[in-house]
C-alpha cells in the first residue's frame, strides 16, 4: 500500500537562488496557504509540494498539482532557459508485500499536458530510499 503520496514541482540547479526561484514563481508561497500545499528550499533545489493533505487520491492530487502549476508554465519554462532543471516528482513510502501506484489515463495525460519530465520515487516505512527500487514487490 502506498502512503504519503506526494506530488511536486522539484527545481534543481548548480548554484540554484531560492530567492529567484521564489520570485520567478511568486504563486507558490501564497498557494503555500492551502492545506496540503508547501513550499521546501535546500541547496540546490527548491519544491512546491502537494501531499495527502490535499488528497490521498494520487489522481485527485495530480489534478490539484497540475490546476496550480498550470497557469504558471511560462514562469517555469524562463526558469529552465536560465539553466534550471525542472520536474515533476511523485513519491511515496510502501510497505512490505505487493502494492502499485496506479495512475489513471487522465491522469497521465494531465502529467504530461505540463510537459515535464516526471519521475516516481519510492521510500521505505522510515523514509530512506530502497537500495533496489524493485525491492517493494517481494
Amino acid at each position: 500500500m502506498w502512503t504519503s503520496i506526494t506530488t511536486s514541482l522539484a527545481v534543481t540547479g548548480a548554484g540554484l537562488d531560492a530567492t529567484a526561484v521564489e520570485r520567478s514563481l511568486a504563486f507558490a508561497r501564497a498557494a503555500a496557504d492551502r492545506p496540503g500545499v508547501s513550499v521546501h528550499q535546500g541547496p540546490g533545489w527548491w519544491a512546491l509540494t502537494v501531499d495527502e493533505r490535499c488528497s490521498a487520491d494520487p489522481g485527485e492530487q495530480i489534478a490539484a498539482f497540475a490546476d496550480l502549476v498550470s497557469p504558471h508554465l511560462d514562469s517555469i519554462g524562463a526558469l529552465i532557459g536560465l539553466g534550471c532543471h525542472a520536474q515533476v516528482a511523485v513519491s511515496g513510502t510502501v510497505g512490505t508485500g505487493p502494492a502499485a501506484l496506479t495512475v489513471s489515463p487522465e491522469s497521465a495525460a494531465r502529467l504530461a499536458s505540463l510537459a515535464l519530465p516526471v519521475s516516481f520515487t519510492t521510500l521505505l516505512p522510515d523514509n530512506t530510499p530502497a537500495e533496489d527500487p524493485l525491492d517493494w514487490l517481494g
